[in-house]
């Protein structure tokens, strides 16, 4: 749910380099004289990027040779950006750079008499036929590039970020030779790619993106529709609903259909093309089933309809199984958002994002691509809301202005009927009777949700048909977009995985009675970190088996005997001192391998001893917490570290949850001031690794003091409303020594 980003920043991150290059010779810099700068900086970016050890920004590389007409160097690098994608988006990396490659053999392929766009024409049509139908729909992506916008975009940097500048660093210089070259293929290539494109695709799809449907209460629901002619109608659906709607998702419906099926793309109510309030989650139970009555009545559905999508499309599969409709044959949530689990809040305590995510959805009919991605200004935002000790409650004033929907949500801190309401009850999972696939990572940030609604679905419905793959992915993984390195850290090659192709096997097996896809041995299917091998277990309890109990020793040691005699650690925490600030790096590109951990000074660290050999951890940590606090909440954060033989902390799992919570979700019970407490710590995230003999298990265990979540002052009141004024006394915790954290080692 969170980080939400295009799939170019997913695929291309830039590096930040401190060696800058002087240009106070170009007195003034635009459109007349930047390809004058291009080619006096194209040298000296050359040289210190072959210095350079640490260089790996391919991708900005690649577009600096193709501008400086180093066409040769620009293949083989854009080709090496396409292998690195190859094993887990084979579909999106064939297709991926066409816009640059087609251009560049055409190029090569002109002479003084021969007529470029004639040429240019062959070598696309050349490009389009090589690739397979599931490939081919992602091309007019790569072509979409407005002269008009990318030429505002090159003029907007070299003004914000060039101009009156006596020297540029190399991240700067990169990224100058980027936009120049996004601006230079549009200019050249828009008119002439794009039409040719959008023609070829006329003749494989019927595509409708004005549809209305009204429901049963007169209201709008926007849908698009995408019908594949090379098809034998009537045949299998595949519904997709959003609320990040965009004139580009009919290019997403077109990949979908390209794969056998027609597609059809609901837009929460209220987007795209409805007239109806923008209410995020409130209305997909009943919608979807309204819109799907719609679909079976169409001359091109067979009745047999599949969804699929990540995040909120996630969400929305399991909103609409509240009712299950008969047409609906099969579900494959991907990261699914946990509503009122991991979203807006996790363990009851509301995250600052939630004003963002928000803003992105509900500012217009679209999404605000622009104003999400402006990292800088959202966490300014929350770290003036955290200066200024004002309640969590002013925080969209601070914005500007009050937001209807972050006031809705925080008046609900409870797992109430607000948020139940919105998924399946009890009763309801236990008559989800179609087979489900689930994909969710390590390291994605709505895996709570993910394994909430499968845990759920098998105690409620003990014969599920419900399978699971994670591995070792952030949010972005399980939704098909696997990459090489997650959050720093390089993934074994087993993990490399095609998820999407298993996704269109796991359609072809449920709706068109093919074969289950082989990948799935098991019903819990996962990769082990380090060990480069996919494993598969039937139930989740098998992973309980093999826990080993620490206890939280007053030496700050995870030991696996009970202490004989009583004692505590202490840990104080003084909310009033802001001045820590600084300290917290917000960041949509965490590391997972740090040389350090932050927030010591509000957090106890306690220590396993080394491991003498390698032993797998699979499974989720669990803990009893018995402590006593002076007040009477307070939101403690769980993390689970592999301390590695080099010394550097490798974060296997985090958790939160707000005390007044920990024993039921629906209900607040506020801490008796002095009394000893057990809180229980238990679904906490999932994850598979090898621990290498020589590392250690590390527990940090604290309290939540942040700039991006709510904070328990520990008053009783709601944690909204309160202020820094309820912080005159600084909070103090004794951990018990007979606390202890359960970890799924086998030993």
């Amino acid at each position: 749910m969170k980080k939400i980003l295009s799939l170019v920043t997913l695929f291309f991150s830039l590096l930040f380099f401190s060696q800058n290059i002087p240009i106070s010779q170009f007195k003034k810099i635009d459109s007349s004289n930047i390809k004058t700068l291009l080619n006096y900086l194209g040298p000296i970016v050359k040289k210190q990027t072959a210095e350079s050890k640490e260089i790996t920004d391919k991708d900005n590389l690649f577009r600096m040779n193709f501008v400086m007409g180093d066409y040769k160097t620009a293949l083989e690098q854009l080709n090496a950006i396409k292998n690195s994608y190859m094993k887990g988006n084979p579909k999106i990396a064939t297709a991926m750079g066409a816009q640059y490659e087609v251009y560049i053999n055409t190029l090569l392929q002109l002479n003084n008499k021969q007529d470029f766009n004639k040429t240019y024409q062959a070598e696309l049509l050349k490009k389009y036929n090589s690739l397979p139908s599931n490939s081919q729909v992602f091309m007019p992506d790569s072509f979409n590039l407005s002269p008009k916008d990318t030429k505002e975009d090159l003029n907007n940097f070299i003004k914000s970020d060039i101009t009156g500048k006596s020297s540029i660093d190399l991240k700067t210089a990169l990224l100058l030779f980027r936009k120049y070259g996004s601006n230079l293929i549009a200019e050249a290539t828009y008119t002439k790619g794009l039409p040719f494109l959008r023609k070829l695709d006329q003749e494989s799809y019927t595509v409708n993106d004005s549809i209305i449907v009204y429901t049963k209460d007169k209201k709008e629901i926007s849908i698009s529709t995408v019908i594949n002619k090379k098809i034998q109608h009537p045949g299998p659906v595949i519904i997709v609903n959003t609320i990040y709607s965009d004139s580009q998702n009919i290019e997403t419906a077109k990949q979908l259909a390209s794969n056998g099926y027609s597609c059809v793309y609901i837009n929460t109510r209220g987007k795209y093309r409805s007239k109806e309030n923008i209410e995020p989650f409130e209305h997909e139970y009943k919608d979807i089933n309204e819109v799907i009555d719609w679909i079976v009545q169409q001359p091109w559905s067979n009745g047999n309809i599949g969804m699929i999508g990540g995040s909120y499309l996630g969400f929305s599969q399991w909103a609409a199984t509240k009712k299950l409709h008969p047409a609906l044959k099969t579900i494959i949530p991907q990261a699914p958002v946990g509503i009122g689990i991991d979203y807006p809040m996790s363990g009851n305590v509301f995250m600052s994002y939630m004003l963002r995510w928000i803003d992105y959805v509900t500012v217009n009919k679209l999404t605000d691509s622009a104003g999400f991605t402006n990292e800088k200004k959202w966490n300014d935002l929350y770290k003036k809301w955290y200066t200024s000790g004002l309640a969590f409650n002013k925080l969209d004033s601070i914005n500007g202005k009050k937001n209807e929907i972050f006031q809705r949500w925080l008046k609900h801190p409870s797992y109430d009927t607000y948020w139940q309401s919105m998924t399946p009850d009890p009763k309801e999972y236990s008559k989800i009777n179609i087979p489900i696939l689930t994909t969710t990572g390590y390291f994605d940030d709505d895996q709570l949700g993910a394994m909430f609604y499968y845990k759920n679905h098998i105690k409620y419905n003990p014969n599920a048909d419900h399978y699971v793959v994670i591995g070792p992915y952030d949010h972005y993984g399980p939704q098909g977009y696997v990459m090489s390195e997650v959050m720093g850290v390089k993934i074994d090659s087993v993990a490399e995985l095609d998820i999407n192709e298993i996704c269109y096997q796991w359609f072809d097996y449920i709706l068109k009675g093919k074969s289950k896809p082989d990948f799935l041995k098991g019903k819990i299917n996962y990769e082990v970190m380090g060990d480069n091998i996919w494993k598969s277990a039937n139930s989740m309890q098998e992973f309980d088996q093999t826990k080993v109990k620490y206890y939280l020793s007053e030496d700050l040691k995870l030991k696996e005997n009970k202490a004989s005699k009583s004692a505590f650690t202490t840990l104080n925490v003084n909310f009033k001192d802001r001045s820590d600030v600084d300290k917290f790096i917000l960041t949509d590109n965490p590391q997972l391998i740090n040389t350090s951990i932050q927030e010591k000074d509000n957090s106890t660290l306690f220590a396993s001893e080394v491991f003498d050999k390698d032993t797998e951890l699979t499974g989720s940590f669990s803990a009893s917490l018995n402590f006593s606090i002076n007040k009477k909440d307070c939101d403690i954060a769980a993390e689970l570290y592999q301390v590695l033989p080099d010394g550097k902390y490798f974060l296997l799992s985090s958790f939160i949850t707000r005390a007044s919570y920990a024993k039921d979700r629906s209900k607040r019970q506020l801490l008796t001031p002095g009394k000893k407490e057990i809180i229980p710590v238990t679904g906490t995230p999932f994850v598979s690794k090898k621990i290498e003999k020589g590392s250690k298990i590390l527990l940090k265990i604290g309290v939540k003091k942040s700039p991006a979540w709510q904070i328990n002052y520990g008053s009783g009141k709601d944690v909204s409303t309160e202020t820094i004024k309820d912080a005159e006394i600084p909070m103090e915790i004794k951990w018990y020594n007979d606390s202890f954290v359960e970890v799924p080692l086998k030993k």
